[in-house]
């Protein structure tokens, strides 16, 4: 191929400045020529091809997608995978890109981090058992694109099955053999491990695998924290705080919630929030703060139950620490806020969001009447404002312009939820349901639309036989002070017990989230308010 005279050939630039013939600064792990011009740089091969082939890969990348469908849509000019040694067959290719493109970039829209779409992606290509687990998830999440069952349905959760299997028999193998500079990618699949078990409704082996990983955490905090790949490993540390904060809130019977608040606290959490550099140490900062204010709540609420005047006390004592703590937080988070380009982010709404679910967590969560819970319809509606912000931005965009969108990470389900329930307005609860009803989304181990059944169950058992036109209308005896859930995934459905203080009678019901056939719809289509 003839060049120009007196110009130098370059073989060692990204893919994408070698099809386009322009120079490439070689930055890894994407050259800022492609970043500064709106483009996807699509890395470095490792095989020796010469443009006349990547430009034919390129073409060949793009019959592949007209051929695929709409499902496939490659990110960038050529699919890096086309020459990555590390993924075999169309099949492999076509699920990591989707994960790629959809998945990661889904759980990023709101969260701001670089575990899933620099430090998963990367092990995928060196490390097998990441890459079958990536395979199992993004396998997990087309069936969740798909409008109804059928047969694609049954070939996605096969290969998710198959996916999983290999996963599991190449990290057996892997951790065999790992030494201490291997933390990283045991802690990486780990966690894919434990999405993976939480998505599919496996909650006991979900429990098992984060139980793992946080030994491992103890094991090596200190090494955390003065190994070379600091930054790394402090990333990974910070994906398994948020992947137990959803644990917080939810726990099925078949797996409680056993972390304490002593095994939190060993961990070294941030919970002196100061001056914050930047959005990603207010986000980490808030997460720690909100998992120490739920498992404070767990305590409380158990102490109350046993009727134990001394643990009701220290750890009330604790909370008010908390407290005091979340404020100082938000103070610093505004400020952050309001001295960058941040504030129309949706990872400051998210925050923000997060903020007035602990306002309401705070005075909801602890002992006493729930009588008293009717004063904080201001901070219900201030999370159904963030919440259905976030919602519609999701719906509307490309990535989740799917039948529902995904994520790992936390959003807007668990603190509309907790509006729906907590909050005992008859229109305040509803339009809680419905957000969550209208825009479904997955947020590990939460549902949305299986959250505003179980919310709508509880609404109509609190309600039923009333006529509810202010929260003041749900007599204290009626008022759900405990739930006890045992989801069925496959079967749309949770079997639920919810129980009254004494002398309100605890009652077993069922909760479903069938399309059209599901207990939000049944409620929304009740005019209870005449």
């Amino acid at each position: 191929m003839s060049v120009s005279s007196g110009t130098k050939r370059v073989k060692s630039g990204c893919i994408t400045c070698r099809i386009r013939r322009v120079k490439c600064d070689e930055e890894k792990p994407a050259c800022r020529r492609c970043i500064s011009t709106g483009r996807t740089c699509d890395g470095y091969s490792t095989l020796p091809f010469s443009r006349r082939d990547l430009q034919t890969a390129s073409l060949l990348g793009s019959r592949q997608s007209s051929a695929c469908g709409e499902d496939y849509r490659p990110v960038g000019p050529l699919p890096r995978l086309v020459t990555d040694p590390a993924f075999s067959g169309l099949l492999e290719k076509r699920y990591f890109q989707f994960f790629r493109q959809r998945t990661v970039a889904s759980t990023n829209a709101i969260v701001s981090c670089r575990f899933w779409d620099r430090i998963v992606l990367q092990a995928c290509h060196t490390e097998p058992a990441v890459k079958h687990a990536v395979l199992a998830l993004s396998s997990l999440h087309s069936v969740r694109t798909l409008a109804s069952d059928g047969n694609s349905h049954i070939q996605h959760r096969q290969y998710a099955d198959t996916q999983h299997q290999k996963a599991l028999k190449e990290a057996r193998a892997f951790i065999a053999s790992a030494g201490s500079e291997d933390i990283d990618r045991v802690l990486v699949t780990c966690i894919i491990f434990i999405i993976f078990e939480s998505v599919r409704g496996e909650y006991c082996a979900a429990s098992t695998h984060m139980d793992s990983g946080r030994a491992i955490i103890a094991d090596n905090l200190q090494r955390l924290k003065h190994t070379s790949r600091r930054r790394d490993l402090l990333e990974i540390e910070s994906a398994f705080a948020r992947l137990d904060l959803p644990a917080t809130c939810f726990s099925d019977r078949t797996s409680p919630y056993r972390y304490g608040l002593q095994d939190f606290l060993n961990t070294k959490p941030a919970l002196e929030p100061e001056c914050f550099q930047d959005i990603n140490e207010a986000q980490n900062s808030m997460i720690d703060l909100m998992r120490w204010l739920m498992i404070l709540g767990n305590h409380i609420e158990r102490a109350v139950r046993r009727n134990d005047v001394q643990a009701i006390a220290r750890y009330s004592a604790e909370k008010t620490r908390c407290t005091v703590t979340i404020k100082q937080w938000h103070w610093h988070f505004e400020v952050l806020a309001s001295e960058s380009d941040l504030s129309s982010s949706l990872t400051v709404i998210n925050l923000r969001l997060w903020y007035a679910f602990a306002q309401l967590a705070i005075q909801a969560y602890g002992h006493g009447p729930q009588k008293q819970h009717d004063g904080l319809l201001h901070h219900g509606k201030e999370i159904l404002r963030y919440g259905e912000q976030l919602a519609k931005s999701l719906a509307q965009s490309e990535v989740a312009a799917q039948p529902s969108s995904f994520s790992f990470d936390f959003g807007y389900i668990i603190p509309v939820y907790a509006a729906a329930t907590v909050c005992r307005d008859p229109l305040l609860r509803r339009r809680a349901i419905s957000i969550l009803h209208t825009y479904p989304r997955q947020e590990g181990v939460w549902e949305s639309t299986a959250a505003a059944a179980v919310a709508a169950r509880w609404v109509m058992v609190e309600e039923a036989g009333l006529v509810v036109t202010c929260a003041d209308d749900v007599p204290e005896h009626r008022r759900i002070r405990y739930i006890s859930t045992k989801v069925n995934i496959d079967g749309k459905s949770a079997w639920i017990n919810l129980a009254p203080r004494p002398p309100g009678v605890p009652v077993d019901v069922t909760a479903t989230w069938w399309p059209g056939c599901s207990t939000a719809d049944e409620l929304l289509k009740q005019n209870t308010l005449n």
